[in-house]
């Protein structure tokens, strides 16, 4: 089955890191009221000998069917592909509205979020990817949206805005100083042009010297999202291409959105 359009789109390997963004994922499609799709490969059990009936990828599609009978989403749909799951997330993502990843996982299901397969569908997915970690501190309402003067990060800025507007929350602009790059006032500007459609949306700007792995991950503790671009200026050119995207993914204490 193909991804019902505007869906909020789940890759799921069955463990409870994946329960946990089953149900970010299914409180999202009821707030904003959208069908909720699952998409599960079964690819990386196939082959395996002596795999416990838990980790089967049978077991796994048996479980999330009666998980499903109890999601609040309007409408739930699921498949089940025996193809790469980054690549079939990739493709299932073209007519979803976003996509949903948990923070990692265990068993045979384990590279459904983690490792190569989570960097390939944040590199290449052609919307938002949300990867899902619990929240230090739960429904803060804060959305925060790491800023760097760049087009990348203006979109990420957009994404926050909208999210802040669909589910009630308020937005806080970071710009971590970086040692010769972006200066505060072009940064203010990026924001302010941004915000002029805004809708009513709180949003409050901080600059902060440092590095923007250790910000954006100090800010994430009482954040209910934290959105970050695929790409920067200078230093932060490699958000979503090396370092600093992993230790932003591995240390975040919130849900972390990325925008292309």
């Amino acid at each position: 089955m193909s991804t019902p359009s505007g869906a909020i789109l789940l890759g799921y390997g069955g463990s409870e890191h994946s329960k946990i963004a089953l149900r970010w994922a299914d409180d999202l499609a009821v707030t904003l009221s959208r069908p909720l799709h699952v998409l599960v490969s079964a690819l990386h059990v196939a082959d395996v000998p002596g795999v416990p009936k838990e980790h089967l990828a049978g077991h796994v599609t048996e479980e999330l069917e009666q998980l499903l009978t109890s999601a609040k989403a309007p409408e739930t749909s699921m498949t089940t592909v025996l193809n790469p799951p980054g690549e079939s997330l990739v493709r299932a993502a073209e007519s979803a509205h976003l996509t949903v990843l948990g923070a990692r996982t265990q068993g045979p299901l384990r590279s459904m979020v983690t490792g190569s397969v989570s960097q390939y569908v944040t590199r290449h997915a052609p919307g938002p990817v949300v990867v899902i970690r619990e929240p230090h501190t739960p429904r803060t309402g804060r959305i925060v949206v790491g800023i760097d003067g760049s087009e990348h990060s203006a979109k990420a800025l957009r994404f926050a805005l909208e999210h802040a507007k669909e589910t009630g929350g308020h937005v806080r602009a970071l710009h971590v100083q970086q040692r010769g790059g972006v200066a505060d006032e072009q940064v203010d500007r990026v924001i302010a042009h941004g915000t002029e459609s805004a809708g009513g949306v709180r949003v409050t700007t901080d600059h902060v010297p440092g590095s923007a792995d250790d910000e954006l991950a100090a800010a994430s503790r009482e954040a209910d999202l934290l959105v970050i671009g695929t790409r920067g200026r200078g230093p932060v050119q490699a958000l979503l291409l090396g370092s600093v995207t992993q230790s932003v993914l591995q240390h975040a204490q919130c849900p972390v959105a990325v925008v292309h």
